[in-house]
């Protein structure tokens, strides 16, 4: 029943509820298709797919709330992969989460929230 009921979730496509900063979106979106090259980071898209819509243990961004993708990133080091014993697949996106600044991190949380 519960990998019925993930099934029928990850498939759900749901609107974007809206409420970020449109100004940002447009710097959000080429973060998220092209990296930022200058400090060595990857395209968000590389993983997490070119409609942000995930895949298999890749998350999907697409439609997430603009407050908890900043919160995500922001926190990246201090809520995921802190237990040795039981390591996790977060590790890959240590590099990125630390390496954003804070604009750019409101910039990829404005893209991602305003994707369907």
């Amino acid at each position: 029943m519960i990998a019925g009921l993930a099934a029928q979730f990850r498939a759900l496509n749901p609107k974007p509820i809206g409420g970020a900063p449109t100004q940002l979106v447009a710097t959000g979106k080429k973060i998220f298709e092209d990296g930022v090259p200058d400090i060595n980071i990857a395209a968000c898209a590389a993983c997490h797919g070119p409609d942000a819509t995930g895949s298999g243990q890749i998350p999907r961004l697409a439609g997430q709330l603009y407050p908890y993708v900043i919160k995500e990133l922001t926190n990246w080091g201090k809520e995921r992969g802190q237990n040795p014993a039981k390591p996790d697949t977060s590790a890959i996106m240590s590099p990125v989460a630390h390496s954003l600044n804070k604009s750019q991190i409101e910039a990829v949380a404005a893209f991602v929230s305003s994707l369907k």
